[in-house]
């Protein structure tokens, strides 16, 4: 039988509810929570999983610290996933454990992840270090960037997967808090892409640019299609300039690919290879001699933005690009998907209109040639 008593503290004069379940033959069960509804919803739950044998030992849940719960999935689950993933799914725990910093797993309610939920989409980030003027030496800011709901949702996903880890692998938990919040709203895919004098602008102020491999970077980006972490971390070994292939071996959706070079593409990577392939075994290495890929070269890519005066422009923004190239040249949605690394063709449904116009253009022209 639940017994829900309203507490008020001395010193805060913060409200809470203390829900207490005595069980038969088990030991008494008692949580707190910010509200009646949370302490009647969780009594109701105890009850219910005792009267179906589904008896989960809260008690051991309110011992285990969240940090604790954290770091127990991190080495079992994590090591599943790739290194992109992993990373992610790290930073998220990490933010996480920030937030539920001396918090129990079982103090991990619906309320207080929905209030954790509305901190993440509201908090702002940057994507590269602050750099120093070279003409004036000062130190200038890395742009902010607010989070999207996407992202928002990401660090929601990584959460469940480890209170789901928590109830099946642990039996700490009976159900997941996560399943009664909402998620953020995700706003629909960009599909800009540039145009042809956008294109040959940017290319112009990329072999302008203070980096001497962003213009490489920028032409591979746009004749592949490949991701900015697939270009970012690609090694000379997975590269073979005179078959004029590139090698992604660990990609978004997990399966290796090849990347065709050619052109100007190929012609910037043998370049870049005479003047700076013998100092690092990655393509794009840290220019500051640092060891490892350059990841952060945003400075770099905006500051030939601006050069070449484009607007509203994301890196990412090159892999549409590609699309579009692609479907102006008549490729049909299936080549594309495969151009970009999709397994399936949901993600390419964007650029269906630019098929459809190409094809239309084409018909048009048979209609003209042949009088119909």
């Amino acid at each position: 039988m639940a017994h829900i008593a309203r507490r008020v503290s001395a010193r805060t004069g913060e409200v809470s509810y203390r829900a207490q379940v005595r069980l038969k033959g088990k030991p008494t069960e008692s949580a707190t929570f910010p509200n009646r509804k949370e302490a009647a919803a969780w009594a109701a739950s105890l009850e219910s999983a005792a009267r179906e044998g589904r008896y989960f030992p809260l008690a051991a849940a309110r011992r285990r610290s969240f940090h604790a719960v954290a770091a127990d999935y991190a080495a079992t689950v994590l090591p599943a996933f790739d290194e992109t993933q992993r990373a992610a799914r790290r930073r998220h725990l990490d933010w996480w454990a920030r937030q539920f910093e001396g918090l129990s797993v079982a103090e991990i309610t619906a309320d207080r992840i929905s209030k954790a939920r509305d901190v993440c989409a509201a908090e702002r980030f940057t994507r590269a270090k602050p750099r120093k003027d070279n003409k004036t030496g000062k130190l200038i800011a890395p742009k902010e960037y607010p989070r999207t709901g996407a992202t928002v949702n990401r660090y929601i996903a990584t959460l469940s997967h480890l209170l789901s880890f928590a109830i099946k692998e642990r039996r700490l938990l009976d159900r997941n808090p996560v399943a009664e919040i909402g998620r953020k709203k995700e706003a629909r895919g960009r599909t800009r892409f540039l145009s042809d004098e956008e294109r040959e602008a940017l290319l112009e102020a990329c072999d302008k640019s203070e980096w001497y491999a962003l213009s490489a970077l920028v032409l591979l980006a746009i004749t592949t299609g490949a991701r900015r972490g697939e270009l970012t971390s690609m090694r000379w070994t997975d590269v073979d300039l005179k078959v004029g292939r590139a090698l992604v071996r660990d990609s978004k959706n997990g399966e290796q690919r090849a990347l065709p070079l050619a052109g100007r593409t190929l012609t910037a990577l043998r370049a870049l290879k005479l003047k700076k392939g013998a100092q690092s075994e990655f393509v794009f290495p840290n220019p500051s001699g640092h060891p490892g890929a350059f990841e952060y070269f945003d400075s770099y890519w905006y500051s030939a933005l601006a050069r070449a005066e484009i607007q509203d422009f994301h890196f990412h923004d090159l892999r549409h690009t590609t699309a579009s190239m692609l479907a102006a040249q008549g490729a049909s949605l299936l080549e594309i998907a495969d151009v970009l690394g999709h397994k399936t063709l949901a993600m390419v449904k964007r650029y269906s209109h630019l098929v459809v116009e190409h094809k239309a253009t084409v018909i048009k022209r048979m209609i003209a040639a042949k009088g119909l």
